[in-house]
């Protein structure tokens, strides 16, 4: 290759490198933002970083805002600037300012600020701003705002754990309460204690006309005298049965495992009602459980005076510290006398003073102590209130030969709920066992006589009164024949009779036996009470609760009068009968004053309402009508009387 091709190469690679020098001078380069550093480029502390989309006029103003030469003096004021609100707005609207040598704990970025008085809150303006890299011990907003995000997003999960914990809580409770109102029946009655409090229990449901009683903690009285001793009866009671927890409870009142199951309850804090097995509804559940304890209780009497003797002997002593410390402003009585003054009331209540006598004792028993501490000085702290309760006993001996007056007791002393259903319940059974008494008196006079006598002493009935017209049989006959169905002309007797409604009225009426059994129902069946061979009753036969609801008194009257029936349904009749025939007969003065001394008793001593089995009735289908006079009777044909006819 000669020099002139060699000069050619040279020329052409020359030309090309023009070329391509050409081509990129051509292609403009991407404009790189100017960095703002303060103080300087070469010390950078602080770097202004513009949002996107800002004016130059807010670059500007965002420039003279962060200017500054040394950390701790600003190179303008705010004022200097412009106007405090806008500027700070434009500032905070158009950057953020970064810095430097201050970094983030968990990032290492810079961190930020939006304001001087950020800046200030750093800790690092003026002389303490560091020249070297540090790591600060805030965090910068970036990760402060991703950690409150993770907060929130851990906070909303846990808030639906809570939720859904606690729905698993209220199904478990819902279940826990279910079984509770809906538990067996127990095999046993509870203590005459325990019964008077759960009668005390129902009968404040049925005056509130309430379901439920309580939160026990809510009350502003006790059932049985103190809060702890109504906790202990209830929670015995919900063990052995008799009384079912119920709402309106909260979550609180209940323990629960780690999976939200319930575990147990707190007696004070949930609601109280009696269980199913008594009753469908809450108030025929209440209502049974009162009767089913009256008629217990009844059997403990002396069990029930006892109880209300002690809880006058604990209201007595309240009342003698109530007086020593309201009104005279003593000491209360000593713990250490507190089972004397106890001991010594109930051992005045037994030994047959009133229970306004012992207030009115203890009344002068405090204001003799007072008198006694007024005159002699230097007594120690509490003698006044312990010599009152030696001042009680005395009086028990004092007035033993003494008239006593007789106190109320002030409304300052509660009065649990037991006490006045053990008043009431005492007094309704001197009530009832006056009104047996009266009973079994004429009831053993009666039985007593010879059956001759009492026969001897019946009045026939005369069946011609029963009749107004002469029945002429041939006429009937030939209407019969015709298909006129005519009832058959009553000539059964007249007497006089005692009719039970299901209401529990009494009613003593005189009309013919057909009438009579037409009182009770068409389809009747006789009851002979064997504990009064005289008297004979008439109960109807279909247990229709609709047409022949139960009738409690009648059924009390069954059995006072010794007739082993079971409850029974409809109007019950009773009339008179000999020895020798059952025949409906008029009951007479005697038997008069018998049935009405049993439906005095009976309403003093009800029977409760439980169910027995149904009593053995006949199919439906050996039902037809009297061929006659149309009544129903059992199989077809003729009635017992159109078969006399």
């Amino acid at each position: 290759m000669g020099k002139r091709d060699q000069r050619r190469k040279r020329q052409r690679a020359k030309q090309k490198a023009a070329g391509m020098q050409r081509a990129h001078d051509s292609n403009p380069k991407p404009a790189v933002p100017e960095r703002v550093l303060y103080p300087s480029a070469d010390e950078p502390l602080l770097e202004v970083n513009f949002h996107d989309d800002i004016t130059d006029e807010a670059k500007a103003l965002c420039r003279a805002y962060w200017e500054f030469t040394e950390p701790g003096t600003w190179a303008r004021n705010v004022a200097e600037i412009g106007s405090t609100t806008f500027v700070s707005r434009t500032v905070r609207t158009a950057c953020e300012a970064a810095l430097l040598t201050v970094l983030c704990p968990k990032c290492t970025a810079p961190v930020t600020v939006t304001s001087r008085s950020e800046m200030s809150a750093t800790g690092h303006w003026g002389e303490s701003f560091p020249r070297e890299a540090i790591t600060t011990r805030a965090a910068c907003r970036e990760c402060r705002a991703a950690a409150q995000s993770e907060a929130v997003a851990a906070a909303a999960l846990e808030q639906q754990h809570v939720e859904e914990m606690k729905q698993r809580k209220i199904e478990n409770v819902s279940r826990m309460l279910a079984r509770s109102l809906n538990s067996d029946e127990p095999s046993s009655y509870p203590t005459p204690q325990q019964a008077l409090g759960l009668l005390a229990i129902a009968e404040i449901l049925q005056n509130s006309g309430g379901d439920s009683l309580g939160p026990l903690k809510s009350l502003k009285y006790t059932i049985t005298g103190s809060a702890s001793s109504d906790v202990a009866l209830c929670r015995e009671m919900f063990e052995e049965r008799w009384l079912a927890a119920t709402t309106p409870a909260k979550l609180d009142a209940f323990t629960f495992d780690d999976d939200g199951n319930a575990t147990s309850l707190y007696v004070d804090a949930v609601s109280w009602t009696f269980p199913r097995w008594l009753g469908s509804t809450p108030r025929e559940a209440t209502a049974t459980a009162a009767t089913t304890l009256s008629k217990y209780l009844t059997e403990h009497t002396d069990t029930v005076q006892g109880i209300k003797k002690k809880l006058e002997a604990s209201m007595t002593v309240e009342y003698l510290e109530d007086l020593l410390t309201a009104r005279y402003n003593e000491s209360p009585i000593p713990e250490n006398r507190l089972p004397d003054a106890y001991d010594i009331a109930l051992r005045g209540l037994q030994s047959g003073y009133a229970f306004e006598q012992m207030l009115a004792m203890a009344w002068s028993a405090a204001s003799a102590s007072v008198s006694w501490g007024q005159r002699t000085p230097g007594l120690k702290p509490g003698a006044v209130s312990s010599g009152s309760v030696t001042n009680l006993e005395r009086q028990l001996g004092f007035t033993r030969d003494r008239p006593v007056p007789h106190y109320k007791l002030p409304h300052s002393v509660p009065r649990p709920a037991l006490y006045s259903t053990a008043i009431r319940f005492l007094t309704e059974h001197e009530e009832a066992a006056s009104a047996l008494a009266a009973f079994s008196a004429i009831h053993q006079r009666i039985n007593s006589q010879d059956a001759q006598v009492l026969d001897n002493g019946l009045v026939e009935p005369d069946a011609e009164e029963a009749d107004e017209e002469p029945f002429d049989q041939d006429v009937w006959l030939e209407n019969l024949l015709k298909g006129k169905k005519e009832p058959a002309p009553d000539r059964t007797p007249i007497v006089t009779f005692a009719a039970v409604t299901p209401s529990g009225d009494l009613a003593i009426k005189e009309d013919t036996v057909r009438q009579m059994r037409e009182t009770a129902g068409l389809m009747t069946e006789g009851l002979p009470l064997d504990g009064t061979p005289s008297l004979d009753a008439l109960v109807p036969v279909f247990q229709d609760k609709v047409t022949h609801p139960p009738n409690p008194i009648a059924t009390r009257m069954i059995e006072l009068l010794g007739g082993g029936y079971g409850i029974v349904n409809g109007t019950v009749v009773f009339f008179q009968t000999s020895s020798r025939s059952r025949k409906p007969r008029s009951l007479d003065d005697d038997h008069l004053e018998l049935v009405r001394a049993a439906h005095a008793a009976a309403i003093a001593n009800p029977t409760p309402q439980q169910p027995r089995a149904p009593r053995a009735s006949h199919p439906d289908d050996l039902i037809t009508d009297c061929a006659d006079c149309g009544r129903q009777i059992y199989g077809p044909g003729l009635c017992e009387e159109c078969q006399r006819l």
